[in-house]
């Protein structure tokens, strides 16, 4: 405890500081967090609620909570989004509230084309909260002695602040199927490529309790995947490597699915994370493995599937007997086909309906590796 003493009051000391937005370690079960162009990327509605709970052992805890919802829009190419989030960081009680509502649109959307290419967005508003009697100051420590005096401070009378902003985001995903060819090279497997990119905090407002220069922070996000899935005999599922690269202001996060198979109705990951200031620097400083566990239930009569899932951060770096790793929980209620009102909107733009054609793997199908949306 007293070595963790010393480490916030260099925090404390120091002039310059940076911090990141919260990043939930389990990104693949929080896809509108993540970014406003997944949704409706499996064409289908979503409901999905995660808690993260960081560093348990520390009396200032950082827990976040989200819930988001998303539906495919049939016979239009768009999809609907909303998504509420809060966090608490640290002993001031700093609360923050996000509520973003936002869309998406597809191109290259019909059959048989294995590509699918969607742009979304997002409107941001954010309200904090916070209790400036409850901070300690750098005026009020003594190296040796600890908290010793009151702070020259004089807080602010407002204590709370909104902003309003945008995000953007686009995904691009692509269904290689085995046999094809490219040029002169054939594909051996069914393969589902996904890339994505996304920009929070997009519009420079005012991020502060005390000075209005100080603008928020622009969050980029980088996420891809790669998914194989496989059948032999029985054994139907597929095996997926992802990764997320985030970045803000002079910090950034990797996130790495090292290996993470589904097996009906079991879904285990491994994952790597480094959070540094610099690539060239700090990739070697390792920050934390984690683990993800999902079991999935499909009920196919109702056209509904859930799935459970926790992950478990085990902190590696030096902070790792101090703070006790993170632990998340989700759950995820979705549709197995179409979107939340496929079957009372009808376009007056098409009289034919379209066959929504994204060709690759799907983690509904219990008796086949691949499905046609």
């Amino acid at each position: 405890m007293k070595k963790l003493f010393f480490i916030l009051v260099i925090i404390c000391l120091n002039e310059s500081l940076l911090a990141q937005d919260p990043v939930f370690s389990n990104f693949l079960s929080n896809p509108i967090y993540l970014n406003p162009a997944l949704a409706g990327m499996d064409n289908n509605f979503r409901f999905s609620a995660n808690q993260r709970r960081q560093w348990s052992k520390i009396p200032s805890q950082f827990n976040t909570n989200s819930i988001s919802f998303d539906s495919w829009q049939n016979n239009s190419n768009t999809a609907l989004s909303i998504l509420y989030s809060n966090s608490n960081e640290g002993e001031a009680y700093l609360r923050t509230n996000n509520i973003y509502a936002g869309g998406a649109y597809r191109l290259f959307d019909v059959s048989p084309s294995p590509l699918a290419w969607q742009f979304g967005f997002q409107y941001q508003y954010t309200g904090k909260n916070i209790d400036f009697s409850r901070l300690v100051f750098s005026d009020e420590l003594d190296s040796y002695l600890g908290n010793t005096s009151s702070s020259s401070f004089i807080p602010p009378i407002a204590t709370s602040f909104n902003s309003f902003n945008l995000a953007l985001g686009t995904v691009l995903k692509y269904h290689f199927k085995k046999g094809s060819r490219s040029r002169r090279f054939n594909v051996p497997i069914n393969l589902d490529v996904e890339f994505g990119l996304a920009v929070h905090n997009f519009l420079q407002r005012s991020n502060s309790f005390v000075n209005n220069n100080n603008a928020i922070l622009r969050k980029y996000t980088l996420h891809g995947s790669m998914l194989w899935p496989f059948e032999s005999g029985k054994l139907k599922g597929g095996v997926k490597h992802s990764a997320m690269y985030l970045e803000q202001g002079g910090l950034s996060t990797l996130q790495i699915g090292v290996a993470e198979a589904w097996l009906y109705p079991i879904h285990f990951g491994v994952f790597f994370r480094q959070q540094m200031s610099s690539l060239t620097t700090d990739l070697n400083r390792y920050e934390s493995v984690y683990f993800v566990l999902s079991y999935q239930k499909v009920y196919e009569q109702s056209n509904l599937s859930l799935t459970f899932s926790y992950s478990r951060d085990f902190t590696i770096s030096e902070l790792g007997s101090y703070t006790n790793g993170i632990n998340e929980f989700s759950i995820l209620i979705e549709s197995v086909e179409g979107g939340l009102f496929s079957r009372s909107i009808q376009s007056k733009r098409y009289k034919k309906q379209k066959n929504r054609s994204i060709p690759c793997y799907s983690k509904f199908n219990t008796r086949a590796g691949l499905i046609n949306y």
